[in-house]
């Protein structure tokens, strides 16, 4: 199976996005640029970091630093069109950025499968979650949304999860693609949908998310559920 990571990032959003709190470019860089040195530190050994804004988020001496620790870093950047982006949203703008880099990617050219994680954010147990994926012979998983309040909400969490490139390229990128934000008709909705109809409902190890959120600027939600840790409701498939 594969172990690489898509990281997304938007180093240098426009104006007026919706529910865009954190704006600063400096406390972005720093965010993002923390979560890539714990994925590093925690023995990933491929990251492809996809930015929408035209630039990288490593400079040339960090890439070396990692590959000293044995971890490859692939970067690849496009200016998305502001415009649509104020128009659509964030999600419309990351569904944008992974079909970009299924496109352009020479690590992703390679796997047959992937993990996507959004920029800002890394998986503490993330060993685990391999494991847990390479024993059932999982080729997508992903997991309900946690909403305010602790309480299981209508909608997916697309954060971080695992997909095979055809699942993504035939159902995700379209769901991507269709969210509005300014609607509030997003990702996380159109997603829901299609996984209880294209997927098998499942409940299985809950990933365990560290950073910060760019739409509240906040750090997120880490504190432990209790069983809901190791029986965590999600969607699967094998293929």
């Amino acid at each position: 199976m594969s172990s690489t990571v898509l990281i997304t990032t938007a180093n240098k959003p426009p104006k007026d996005i919706p529910y865009l709190q954190m704006t600063n470019l400096a406390t972005r860089y720093i965010t993002a640029k923390a979560a890539i040195f714990f994925w590093a530190a925690h023995g990933i050994k491929k990251i492809v970091i996809a930015d929408a804004t035209g630039g990288t988020l490593l400079n040339d001496e960090e890439v070396v630093l990692l590959k000293q620790m044995g971890v490859d870093v692939e970067q690849i950047s496009y200016c998305q069109n502001d415009d649509s982006i104020k128009l659509r949203g964030k999600g419309y703008g990351e569904g944008e950025l992974i079909k970009f880099a299924l496109k352009h990617s020479t690590f992703l050219k390679n796997e047959n499968n992937f993990f996507k994680c959004t920029g800002k954010i890394y998986c503490r147990n993330f060993e685990t979650i391999i494991e847990m994926i390479k024993q059932n012979n999982i080729q997508n998983i992903f997991w309900r949304h946690l909403g305010e309040g602790d309480s299981l909400q209508p909608w997916a969490d697309m954060r971080f999860f695992y997909t095979s490139k055809k699942f993504c390229e035939e159902y995700l990128i379209p769901a991507y693609l269709k969210s509005d934000d300014r609607k509030e008709e997003a990702v996380e909705y159109f997603s829901f949908n299609i996984f209880n109809e294209k997927l098998s409902s499942a409940k299985a190890l809950r990933p365990l998310l560290s950073g910060f959120s760019g739409g509240t600027g906040k750090q997120y939600f880490d504190l432990g559920l209790g069983m809901l840790d190791i029986s965590y409701p999600c969607w699967v498939g094998a293929q």
